[in-house]
C-alpha cells in the first residue's frame, strides 16, 4: 500500500518520502529511509527530545518539496518520536495547521 501511494505521488512528478523504524524494512519501501537518520532523532527519546534536523541540512530542501511523507510501522513508534518529528516539520516548514494525518499508516500531507 505504501509503495502504491508513493508511486502515484511520484508519477505526478512530486516527492514522496517513505520512512520506517527498522533498517530491514527500508528494503520493502521504494526509496525507504530510517526515520531516525532522516530527522536526526536521538535514539534514547524522552518528552523534551527534539529532532536535530536544521535549515542547513541536506534534507531541508527535500522536505520543502515533499508532498507526502509515508511513515510505515508508526504503531511501533514511541509517542515522543512522533512528537519530535511533528515539531521538527512545523518548525522547519513554518506551518501551524497544514499537516494532515491519514490513518492508513502515518502519512503527512504537506501543502
Amino acid at each position: 500500500m505504501c509503495n502504491t501511494i508513493a508511486a502515484e505521488v511520484r508519477r505526478r512528478d512530486q516527492i514522496a518520502l517513505c520512512m520506517v523504524l527498522f533498517g530491514i524494512a527500508t528494503l520493502l519501501l521504494d526509496g525507504g529511509r530510517i526515520f531516525y537518520s532522516c530527522f536526526k532523532i536521538p535514539l534514547s527519546i524522552h518528552k523534551d527530545s527534539v529532532a536535530r534536523l536544521k535549515h542547513n541540512s541536506y534534507m531541508f530542501p527535500v522536505l520543502q518539496q515533499t508532498k507526502v511523507i509515508i511513515w510505515d510501522e508508526v504503531p511501533m513508534q514511541h509517542k515522543y518520536d512522533i512528537d519530535a518529528v511533528d515539531q521538527c516539520l512545523r518548525h522547519l516548514l513554518e506551518v501551524s495547521n497544514h499537516l494532515y494525518l491519514i490513518a492508513l499508516e502515518l502519512t503527512y500531507y504537506l501543502e
